[in-house]
């Protein structure tokens, strides 16, 4: 196996999301809910309220497969901002693009009850075959970066035998790309070329003055105390000085 990780550029970032548009373009027959009747969804609630004007039928009502087509819920990539400093010009604002890990030694796989969750052998990707999900939400809770998705952040509310139960789904590292030689669909969308794919080993060489996680303000640690284990993340960075110090007020992008 050759473990594949990601490598960031913290000092090209400049928080335009595209790496996220792009893994909700490309993944977007992946999301939880594209199999089930989005009716019964909760793209029928309040959700949204408000459509845009190319989602109404012509009858006023929502139109909720064509907004299901351009709203996939989970965000397998998020985009984090942490603002720093109040008054100009003393501010400064730092990024981080972040999605599964996947990682040498997953946290999610063990706390998973069916064992759906594994590493492929040819990448060392995490993936998850989720026909047998139960919802249960334990390795969302397990993972340090919360990388486990559910299309409706409400899914323990749902019973089993509900169609519109939410179902596990994950970055899956864009494996049907890798495996034909193509980049993920994140790294192929980044305008400033933050971010890059590949072989952990081989980032690391071409990367030489990367920067291990542990380096990273606001990274999580991959400790999991609950399992007594760290996990291992498989992500290097060339990490951005601050210019000003203080506390930082954390803004994530999910909308």
């Amino acid at each position: 196996m050759s473990q594949w990780g990601f490598y960031y550029n913290q000092q090209r970032c400049v928080s335009c999301k595209t790496c996220t548009v792009a893994c909700k373009s490309w993944n977007d027959d992946l999301r939880g809910d594209v199999n089930i009747n989005v009716s019964l969804s909760w793209l029928s609630t309040s959700q949204y309220t408000l459509p845009s004007s190319w989602e109404i039928n012509s009858d006023g009502t929502q139109n909720y497969t064509l907004t299901a087509k351009y709203h996939m819920k989970e965000f397998w990539r998020r985009v984090t901002k942490t603002e720093y400093g109040t008054i100009p010009p003393n501010v400064d604002l730092l990024s981080t693009s972040i999605a599964c890990n996947h990682c040498t030694n997953p946290a999610c796989i063990p706390v998973c009850p069916m064992q759906i969750i594994y590493k492929e052998p040819t990448y060392g990707v995490v993936l998850v075959d989720n026909t047998n999900c139960i919802s249960c939400g334990k390795c969302q809770d397990a993972c340090p970066w919360g990388a486990p998705q559910f299309y409706d952040p409400n899914f323990r509310s749902y019973t089993q035998s509900d169609p519109a139960r939410p179902k596990m789904t994950k970055c899956t590292l864009c494996i049907d790309r890798i495996s034909t030689g193509l980049k993920p669909a994140c790294v192929a969308g980044c305008l400033n070329r933050a971010l890059d794919a590949g072989p952990i080993d081989s980032l690391k060489a071409q990367y030489p003055n990367w920067a291990p996680f542990t380096m990273i303000v606001n990274f999580p640690s991959d400790s999991v105390p609950a399992l007594g284990i760290n996990t291992g993340p498989n992500i290097i960075f060339n990490p951005r000085a601050l210019t000003v110090g203080g506390q930082g007020t954390i803004q994530n992008d999910t909308n």
